[in-house]
């Protein structure tokens, strides 16, 4: 093993450096498509998401070859930097640095982002009740045949 598998392990979390980047500027759209009340954009979000989450599999499975090829399994992110070579352990603090900040940061975003979701989906619970229904019999806008949701809930459409 080299310098070269070293670096490359760098560079690897530097890629997830940049993904949690990205997940926590997802989160924050996703939090301002809460405020809008904007479904379509909240799906463009969870698709985008979708995407990040398939790129994290594959830089853990590259994390898990390379911490293999480097003999480094068991040792944490922390204590990266002291099992790396001399010239190669300033680099690595900054790196192990900058991914941590980086979690800490998408994790308050994505916290902010869970609790507007969690505190719209109170409020339309309050709603469904409010309206003569209980939340867990409101399904997901197909009605069993012969339930009619509460009067106050109907809407006649005409075309």
């Amino acid at each position: 093993m080299g310098a070269s598998d070293y670096q490359a392990y760098l560079d690897l979390l530097k890629e997830l450096t940049g993904c949690l980047d990205r997940l926590g500027e997802l989160a924050e759209a996703k939090a301002q498509t809460v405020r809008q009340d904007d479904l379509l954009a909240m799906d463009e979000v969870l698709k985008q998401e979708q995407v990040l989450s398939l790129s994290l599999r594959g830089l853990d499975q590259r994390r898990t070859k390379l911490l293999t090829k480097l003999g480094l399994s068991g040792v944490p992110l922390t204590g990266l930097p002291g099992k790396y070579p001399a010239e190669l352990q300033d680099q690595a603090k900054r790196t192990v640095e900058e991914l941590r900040t980086s979690y800490k940061m998408y994790r308050s975003r994505a916290d902010l982002a869970r609790g507007m979701l969690e505190l719209n989906l109170h409020q339309i619970d309050k709603l469904i009740i409010a309206a003569g229904a209980h939340p867990d019999d409101v399904g997901a806008g197909y009605e069993p045949p012969g339930m009619e949701p509460p009067k106050n809930m109907k809407t006649d459409f005409r075309a």
